[in-house]
Formats: C-alpha cells, sequence, structure tokens
C-alpha cells in the first residue's frame, strides 16, 4: 500500500541524469493549474464490502495509473466503508469515499493529494512541499532470491513493503520481484525463520539468507477453526516444518520425524523388524481401558490409526497405518497436545491431536523436485549364547546343584546360532527409493503432484516390503471470494513379515532355545529357519484418502471453511503354511491358509463460520460457530482353510474351512463455539465450548460438555516491561490455559447385545445365541481436564529460544471393567466409568544458534519432557487389574510391574547361590515402563557457506524399568548363562534361582534408561554455479545412519523394544527382534 509521498510516481526506470531532469519537469508543472483532463476520461468499477479506505486506496493504485498521497493528512485510514460503483470518473469515487470526512482532496495529472477541508494545493505549491521530508524517489524493480541457511531456495516467503500492505510471495525456486522505491524497507518473513528486514537503497538485486527462528510468535498454526497465529494460542502446539527433514535425515516413515522433535511426545519402536508401527503417547496415559494413541487428521481429514494393525498370529510386532502416509510429501505437523488445546475435538481427542498438512503448490512455474536414494539396513545384535555345563564325567549339572555340593562344573558348552555366520539367517538388507514431484500454477489453480517408490528389505529373508505412493493436491480460486482444496492421496503396499516374539515358531525363539553346540540341529531349538521360512505372512494394503474444502469470505470479517473427506483402507491379511514343507505345530504341516479381508472408511465432515471485528479501538473480537461429524466403519471377513491341498494355497481345497464377519460402526456428532477478545495485539483471552454426542454412549446418557479458556499475553510488548534492551529479551509471552476434551468408549461396550453361533445339539447342527454383552446404558466418555501454563522468550538477540510448560491433567469415569458373577448368566461383566487417572510435568524446549556467520554455524536444539502418571481410583470393590508381570493399582503408575522381592547371599563364601541362600519377601511395586524423563539433543553444525551440514540426535530416556522376559523364559528352559556359567555373577545366579524355584521374576525386572544415538546425517550442497551449468536448481546428497549406539545397563537385547509392539501397556522384552541399524545415501535435485 502506497501511503506515503515517497512512494513512486512513475514505473519507467531511469538513471540520475534523467531523474534530475524529471524533477525540474515536475517543479514546473506544479505551477501550472492544475489538469483533471486525465481524470475525466478515466472510468473505474469497484465492489468492496466493508473494506478499510486504506485498502480502497490501495485496489485504486492497483487498477489504475493514480497514486494517492495521505500520509500528511487527518483521514482515519482505517474506517470502514463499502463501496459499489460501475464505471464512475476517479473525482466521483474520491467524493464517495471522502464524503462523510473533514479531507478533500486534488487531482494533479496523476497524483491524488488529500487536503483538510478548506485548504487548497495552490498553484505554487512545489512537488518537495508535497512533503517537505523527502522528495518522492522514482519506483525501481528489486528483485532476487531467497534461500535458506543451506542455500536451498525458499518458495512462498513473504516480501512486504513496511508500512503498507503491498507485498509479494516468492516463486518456487525462492526468486521475487517487487516495485519498490528508495528508502522503502523490505520484510522478509516465511514460518519457522527468523524475520528479515532490509532497507532499499539503489540496489535493485537483493538476495537474502533466512535464518531459522528460535521462536516465532507470527507462526501460524491449523486449528479446528482455521488458521491461527501462534502468539494468539494459550496453549502449548508444536509445530514442526519437515519438508527438508526428509531429504537431511533417514527418514522411512512418520514415526521417524516425530522421533526427539517434540516435547511431552514418546514415540516407542517396537522391533527391529522392517515396516512394524510404533508407540506414541502424548503427556503420558490417560485410560486404563482404551487407547491411549493420538489420532491423527491429514489436511483436515480424520484418519485410521489403527495400532496392532494385523488379524493373525505374527508374535507380537505388527504394523501401523500412520506409516502409510508417504513422508516426502508432508509440509507440515502440529501437534496438539493436551484436553485443554484440544477442546474443539471432542469425544476423541484427549491422547492428543495430530495434524498433518501436505505440500501444496504455490503460484508459478512449475518446480520439479526428484530423489534417488539407496540404503543398507543391518544387524548389530549380539544374541545370548545357549549354555550347558558339564562336570569331568560329561554330565550336565547347574550352579546351584553346585551350590548344593551335588555337582562340579567342569567345563561350559556355549553356542548361539543367531551369531555364529556358518548358521545365522541374518543378511544384510537392502533398500531402495526414488520420486519425483512437481508444483506450481497460477492465480488461479495451483497444483502439486508426486509419486515415489519404496523396496526395503529387512536384515531376514522373509522380512520385506513394497510401497507405492501417489499424491495430487490442487487449489482453485473461483473468485475473489470463494476458494477450493483438493487433496487426495493414494498408498498401495506390500509388506511380508517375520514371525517373531512370542510365538512358537518365530525365529527368536528358535535361537534362543537353542542348544549348546553347532552339533545338534545346528544348535537351533525344535524348528530350523529353512522349515520357519517356508511359512508366508503378508500384508496387502490399497488406501484412498481425499478432501475438498470450500473456502468462502463475502467480506474481510466474515469468513466461512466447509470440508469433507474420506479416508478408505482395504486391508488383506494373508498367512500360508505349505502342505509337507512348514514346522509340524499344531498340524500347520498338513497345510493351512487364513486370509482376512478388511474395508474400513473413516468420514469426516466440518462446518465453521468466523466473525472478526473491532468492539473498541485496540479491542477485536473473533466468533467462531462450527460443527462436526465423523463416522468409523469397518467391515471385516475371516476365512480359515486347513489340511490343503499339496502344492495348493487355495482354501478352496481345504478339508476343513472356517469362516467369519464382523461390522463395527461408530459415529460423533459435535457443535462448538469459540470466542477470542484481543487487547492490542498483546493480550488474547479465548474461551470455547463444544457439546458432543455419540453412538458409542449409552442409550441413556444424553451428551457431554467439553469447555475451555485460555489467555496469551505478549508482555514484553507492555510499556510497563522497559524492554528497551532487545538484545537481551527479543520477546516474552506469558501463556495459561484450562480445559477438556474426551474418549469415547469402545463400540460395542455400551450395548447388550448378543452372539449368533452354530451349535451341535443330539447330533445336529443348530443355530442359537449368546449373551455377548449386558451392556451399561449409563455409560459416557471418559472426560480429561487439564490446566497448563507457560512462557516462551526470545533472548540474546534471538539466538536462543526457550519454552516451558507445566501441564496438570486429570482424567475422571475411566472406563473399568468390571467382572460380574458367572451365576448371573450375563457374561463376564462390563465397563462402568469408575477410575480416574492423573498426568502431570514439565515440558522444555530450548533452540539455540551459538555461533552463526556467513560461513558458520552451529547451533543445539533440546527438548525434554518429565512426565508423572498415577492410577487415583479403580472404583469401588475393584481389585488391582494384574496382567503378567503389570498391575493397574491404585496410587501408582498404569501398568507398573509388581512381583516379589528377594534377597541373596552366598553365606559359605563358594562363589554359588543356592536355593536356601535366597529368601523372598512381599509382593511390591518394582517401576513403570514408560519413562519418567525423556530428553533429545539436535545439535547442527554447517560450514564452507552452508556447503557442509551435519547434523545428529542424540536422546535420554530414564526412569522406566524393562521386564526381560527373555532372560525368565530361558531360565525356565535352563539354558542360560546364570545357571550354567560358574564364572556368572552372584546376583544373577539369585536372580535365576529365585525365578525358577522360588517363583518371582523380580530380578529379571530391570532399569532400562539409556543413551541412544539415533542419528548422524551429513549433508552436501552443491554450489549453484555447479548446479546450474547440469540444468539445476539445486543438487545435494545426504548420508545418514541410524541407530547408530545404544549406552545402558539393562542386561536385555535392548532397552526400548516390546514383544507387544503397539500394545496399550503390555510391555516385556520376549524374544523380541532388536532394532537394526540402518545407512543410507540420498540424492536430491531441484529443476
Amino acid at each position: 500500500m502506497k501511503n506515503t509521498l515517497c512512494k513512486r510516481y512513475f514505473t519507467i526506470k531511469i538513471d540520475l541524469k534523467m531523474k534530475i531532469t524529471a524533477l525540474f519537469l515536475l517543479l514546473a508543472l506544479f505551477q501550472l493549474q492544475a489538469s483533471n483532463t486525465y481524470s475525466q476520461k478515466s472510468n473505474i468499477s469497484m465492489n468492496m464490502k466493508e473494506a478499510t479506505i486504506a485498502s480502497v486506496f490501495d485496489e485504486i493504485e492497483k487498477t489504475t495509473d493514480f497514486n494517492i498521497l495521505y500520509k500528511n493528512s487527518s483521514l482515519d485510514v482505517g474506517k470502514r466503508i463499502s463501496v459499489n460503483v460501475d464505471k464512475v470518473k476517479i473525482n466521483e469515487l474520491m467524493e464517495l469515499i471522502l464524503k462523510e470526512t473533514n479531507v478533500s482532496f486534488e487531482i494533479r495529472r496523476k497524483l491524488i493529494v488529500l487536503l483538510e477541508n478548506g485548504k487548497k494545493l495552490n498553484s505554487g505549491t512545489s512537488q518537495a512541499s508535497l512533503n517537505p521530508s523527502k522528495i518522492p524517489e522514482q519506483a525501481m524493480t528489486v528483485t532476487g532470491t531467497v534461500t535458506d541457511q543451506d542455500n536451498i531456495p525458499l518458495g512462498g516467503v513473504s516480501v512486504v513493503i513496511k508500512g503498507s500492505s503491498k507485498g509479494v510471495s516468492s516463486s518456487f525456486d525462492g526468486q521475487y520481484e517487487i516495485e519498490a522505491s528508495e528508502g522503502d524497507i523490505l520484510v522478509f518473513s516465511y514460518i519457522g525463520f527468523a524475520s528479515s528486514e532490509v532497507s532499499l537503497t539503489q540496489e535493485k538485486v537483493i538476495n537474502v539468507t533466512m535464518k531459522p527462528s528460535s521462536m516465532d510468535l507470527n507462526e501460524v498454526v491449523v486449528t479446528a477453526t482455521g488458521v491461527r497465529r501462534k502468539v494468539e494460542m494459550g496453549n502449548s502446539i508444536t509445530n514442526l516444518n519437515v519438508a527438508d527433514d526428509v531429504k537431511q535425515r533417514p527418514i522411512s516413515n512418520v514415526s521417524d520425524l516425530l522421533q526427539g522433535q517434540a516435547t511431552g511426545v514418546q514415540i516407542s519402536s517396537s522391533g527391529g523388524a522392517t515396516g512394524m508401527g510404533s508407540r506414541i503417547r502424548v503427556r503420558g496415559s490417560n485410560s486404563a481401558s482404551l487407547s491411549n494413541e493420538p489420532v491423527i487428521y491429514v489436511d483436515g481429514i480424520l484418519i485410521n490409526n489403527e495400532a496392532n494393525s494385523i488379524s493373525f498370529e505374527t508374535g507380537g510386532q505388527s504394523p501401523s497405518r500412520l506409516n502409510d502416509i508417504n513422508p516426502e510429501d508432508i509440509e507440515s505437523i502440529e501437534i496438539i497436545k493436551g484436553p485443554s488445546a484440544a477442546t474443539l475435538y471432542g469425544s476423541i481427542a484427549a491422547n492428543g491431536v495430530i495434524r498433518i498438512t501436505t505440500k501444496k503448490g504455490k503460484q508459478g512455474e512449475p518446480r520439479w523436485s526428484a530423489f534417488l536414494e539407496s540404503g543398507l539396513v543391518e544387524n548389530v545384535t549380539t544374541y545370548p549364547k545357549n549354555y550347558q555345563a558339564l562336570d569331568a564325567a560329561g554330565n550336565p549339572g547347574f550352579n546351584f546343584e553346585a551350590a548344593e555340593g551335588t555337582f562340579v562344573p567342569s567345563t561350559v558348552n556355549s553356542f548361539q546360532p543367531l551369531n555364529d555366520p556358518r548358521t545365522s539367517p541374518f543378511r544384510t538388507g537392502q533398500s531402495y527409493g526414488g520420486g519425483l514431484s512437481v508444483s506450481g500454477g497460477s492465480e488461479v489453480l495451483t497444483y502439486f503432484l508426486s509419486g515415489n517408490i519404496t523396496d526395503g528389505e529387512g536384515v531376514l529373508p522373509v522380512n520385506n516390503i513394497k510401497r507405492t505412493n501417489f499424491r495430487g493436491n490442487f487449489g482453485v480460486k473461483i473468485t475473489d471470494d470463494l476458494k477450493v482444496n483438493l487433496t487426495t492421496g493414494y498408498t498401495n503396499s506390500n509388506l511380508e513379515l517375520p514371525l517373531n516374539d512370542n510365538f512358537a515358531l518365530a525365529l527368536m525363539s528358535q535361537g534362543l532355545n537353542g542348544t549348546s553346540t553347532i552339533d545338534v540341529n545346528n544348535g537351533w531349538g525344535e524348528f530350523t529357519p529353512d522349515e520357519l521360512f517356508t511359512i508366508d505372512t503378508r500384508q496387502r494394503i490399497n488406501r484412498f484418502t481425499s478432501g475438498l474444502e470450500l473456502l468462502w469470505q463475502p467480506s474481510e470479517k466474515l469468513n466461512f471453511r466447509a470440508s469433507g473427506g474420506l479416508d478408505f483402507t482395504s486391508r488383506w491379511d494373508s498367512q500360508f503354511f505349505p502342505t509337507g514343507e512348514a514346522p509340524a505345530f499344531l498340524n500347520y504341516d498338513e497345510g493351512a491358509r487364513f486370509s482376512n479381508r478388511f474395508n474400513d472408511f473413516v468420514y469426516t465432515l466440518d462446518m465453521v463460520g468466523t466473525y472478526k471485528t473491532d468492539l473498541w479501538e485496540g479491542i477485536n473480537s473473533r466468533t467462531s460457530l462450527g460443527a462436526q461429524y465423523l463416522q468409523n466403519l469397518s467391515q471385516g471377513t475371516f476365512t480359515t482353510g486347513l489340511q490343503l491341498v499339496a502344492g495348493s494355497n487355495s482354501i478352496a481345497g481345504a478339508a476343513v474351512t472356517q469362516s467369519n464377519e464382523q461390522t463395527i460402526e461408530s459415529r460423533t456428532i459435535g457443535v462448538f463455539l469459540e470466542e477470542q477478545i484481543g487487547f492490542n495485539d498483546k493480550l488474547f483471552v479465548t474461551g470455547a465450548v463444544r457439546v458432543d454426542r455419540g453412538s458409542s454412549f449409552g442409550a441413556s446418557f444424553n451428551s457431554v460438555v467439553y469447555p475451555k479458556i485460555s489467555a496469551s499475553w505478549l508482555i514484553s510488548e507492555e510499556e510497563f516491561f522497559n524492554n528497551s534492551d532487545k538484545s537481551l529479551i527479543s520477546s516474552l509471552r506469558l501463556r495459561g490455559a484450562w480445559g477438556s476434551s474426551g474418549v469415547q468408549p469402545g463400540t460395542n461396550d455400551a450395548l447388550r447385545f448378543f452372539n449368533p453361533i452354530a451349535a451341535t445339539l443330539d447330533g445336529q447342527s443348530v443355530t442359537g445365541v449368546t449373551i455377548g454383552s449386558v451392556g451399561n446404558s449409563g455409560l459416557s466418555p471418559e472426560l480429561s481436564t487439564e490446566v497448563e501454563f507457560g512462557f516462551d522468550a526470545k533472548l540474546l538477540s534471538d539466538k536462543i529460544g526457550f519454552e516451558m510448560t507445566y501441564f496438570n491433567k486429570r482424567t475422571e469415569d475411566a472406563l473399568i471393567f468390571r467382572q460380574l458373577p458367572l451365576s448371573l448368566g450375563v457374561g463376564e461383566g462390563r465397563f462402568e466409568n469408575l477410575g480416574s487417572v492423573k498426568n502431570s510435568g514439565i515440558e522444555i524446549a530450548l533452540n539455540t544458534r551459538i555461533i552463526e556467520t556467513d560461513k558458520f554455524f552451529f547451533g543445539i536444539d533440546f527438548v525434554g519432557s518429565f512426565i508423572d502418571n498415577e492410577l487415583k481410583e479403580l472404583g469401588q470393590d475393584i481389585q488391582p487389574i494384574i496382567f503378567g508381570q503389570q498391575r493397574h493399582v491404585e496410587g501408582y503408575p498404569l501398568g507398573g510391574y509388581w512381583d516379589e522381592t528377594y534377597t541373596f547371599s552366598d553365606a559359605n563364601g563358594d562363589g554359588f547361590i543356592g536355593q536356601d541362600e535366597v529368601q523372598v519377601g512381599e509382593t511390591g511395586y518394582l517401576g513403570t515402563p514408560f519413562a519418567t524423563t525423556d530428553i533429545s539433543f539436535t545439535p547442527t553444525l554447517s560450514f564452507f557457506e552452508n556447503q557442509f551440514v551435519l547434523r545428529g540426535l542424540l536422546n535420554y530416556r530414564g526412569g522406566q524399568k524393562l521386564y526381560n522376559n527373555t532372560g525368565a523364559w530361558r531360565n525356565g528352559n535352563s539354558n542360560n548363562r546364570e545357571l550354567n556359567d560358574p564364572d556368572a555373577s552372584l546376583a544373577d545366579q539369585a536372580r535365576a534361582v529365585a525365578s525358577k524355584f522360588l517363583g518371582t521374576n523380580a530380578g529379571y525386572i530391570e532399569y532400562a534408561s539409556f543413551w541412544r544415538l539415533r542419528e548422524i546425517s551429513l549433508t552436501y550442497n552443491a554450489p549453484s554455479t555447479f548446479s546450474s551449468k547440469l540444468g539445476f536448481n539445486r543438487i545435494s546428497l545426504t548420508l545418514s545412519g541410524q541407530n547408530l549406539g545404544v549406552w545402558t545397563d539393562y542386561s536385555g537385547l535392548d532397552p526400548e523394544i516390546s514383544s507387544e509392539g503397539q500394545a496399550n501397556f503390555t510391555t516385556e522384552e520376549f524374544l523380541s527382534q532388536p532394532p537394526v541399524r540402518s545407512w543410507k545415501a540420498r540424492l536430491n535435485l531441484s529443476f
């Protein structure tokens, strides 16, 4: 917006001599009688509703050759007016605009000067006198390129003339072009980067390097009511701009993108098999019975995030539907952490919300990006050997027998077929990938198209994945007021899974239950890898996700958004045991086939309208009213064939067949209202409420209400803060919020229903029913209420960004299963709203730019979470819930480990522990399986003018324990070191005796704190001169590694794995395949 006298009067480029000549000509022209000839010939049409006078003037300057000079007038250019004219003269339009003001105007050729009423611009008025401070400069075209510190072009950077609304956006290759005048200040801003200002001289080429922002208060986030500035939010919301992470980090899936990047978010890998999912927790576990996984939205569409997405026995590991999403297509990820932030998401959001935004097209020429990558995965675990102690005569015996004097060890045999290269089934897996994308568009249509292929091998021959992803995102500007966005994504994958963990046919169990020499069955247990690898276990996915969004803004004050979408997943789980080849287990060697098919539909419909207005000077209001409809539908068929024809995998030829089907459906509808009041763009107070009704609620439970209130105060902008020295505290924001959201019961938890069955009566097949559930008509959602407060600060001239948040979350009406007497004949029991769970903690994020020059950069990002979990109530007359070594007990963390404690002593000093030297105590709490401390360091080092970028990710987790059931199980099989090796420590011998003879596994519940070097990457960014010679805008090469080291006192295979994969609470290492190490090389091209 040209609002000062120093703005341009001409649009041609002239040299210094021409400027001087033009100045004298102007002075002469202003001595003449004002001429209205031009204005009399110009016809203007305009239709603007509730627009500021400044924006009306801006529109006149854009659509005509007139410049309007009003800086020295008293006109209130912020006043809103409506203008609707058709083909009128400029003087008629100006009279209409200024009709109710005390300001008049005069037109001098293409210059409109505003004057106080009663004053005139006389013939002696010189050009300089129009603005005594400065003679207006001629306009010039400023061009340049905007890049980040790695010399990567940044598209979509806002370039605005300070003090005006005139601006442009950089194109896909970072280039921009803007008309400006000498003395103007250009402001460059982009999400995730610190704003940059450049004062214009006579230089017409301005290249700008954007620096990462430690905390950008003007950063925007996507909320349930639309796009909002982060400074307005009273909640802690993490916004991850991950578009470049896939180019510079060893990223295979969405879980990798999240690992170590956000406070309060813990990603637990389930094992080392390719294609497996991870367990995600956001601010702890809220429910003892329902899922604790966050919900996922992609481009505003709720998607299927089913954990444990497998329908038959694989031992514990399972894929996750979250990892169907292609990381290459993701622009940003927002993590809405707690109920106070997720109120407007209603009865599905108490565990947190993860909003994924995919890449969109930007106006400009087509921008192409391509990548090629290749990688290796390798097993780095040394598995514990199988032991057997022998006396001098070759008779076997054990350490506890030596303690009793009945055995004298002479030799100890040990062997492990998983380690020995002669027998080990492990391979070095290879992975390949490639992709191509293009984006661009016009003012009317923008597009982003991409395609990717992934082909990856695991370290076992029966572990492979092939995945293809396509995406097409389109934006259409129908009118200035109406826009439509269409997003579509398609995934096809074929995953071959190994059998692992707690399964008799798992490779790990056969190796860890093997013999102490290679002479017997090559060291394996009952079955060899050749037999196990005949089992074919696969999952095939065809997934289509599409959303349509309509944005209508009839005025500057009012806007509407309506969106709808579908996430459809077709899943086929297949497992085949070939006749005569498969292991002789449960008669599977006679041939067996399991074929289960699922069609999952997730429908989303959102509508919201927002009205913004100024209440008084400096006080504005934002009111949003909306509604949401969600529907989940899952249809499954289960087919089993036993005793197959040799050489066939068809169920049609099976001697025994079984079939079943299921349909699960739930619906939720909610309405919400939100009101935000802003005070001088410093203090923002927000109140909201959402009301939900769901099909899974009890019949007599009507609806649930979720309230919220929050405040955000940019206190550093207040006068009393006396923050004149911005170099110490650049900005300081205080924030706080209170609110609630929920998790609804399972689809059938509230229903009374019957299960149809086929039975045999008097030798004949008959049909009948059994009671499936007695139901609970009063069942309601679990209600989580949270209070949080914290602050965000920029320190030392933005070199340090510091965020800190305290939260306290209480879940009431938690669903607990109450067992009913079997004599009632109504099934085992029902769910009731009985429990209460508390989570509290502190989150800290620190972003630093320690050294920053044109040629060198070093900074460290730190995120830390410290969380305490406690089950406050189970409900009256409810006994502790026991599952394996874990329990839900009031006053302790959910899923805590419990067992009898023990003590020991080597009374006679012979170096062996016997049964009588171990004493068992009372059952007690031993620890939590979830880390109470989770911190990550991400150092970044760039040098040689950002041509080389070195980055790492170091993670520490502490305060947790892990049940080493692998050790306990091997102890039961008597082939472990503790029972056989005389050199085993006394503590190890004692835990083995306690487990084998005294019934307590407390010794195998170990501290599992660890440090893990999760990632290291080195990126080379080729100079632009070199890239351009090859026809590219950018070339970069990244070498990276993942899982490069772990430091821990845990004695098992790995302190992070769990045999139950994504299970809600069950956490143990039980014959689990540990994480593997991966290496990757990636070539990125932009053109």
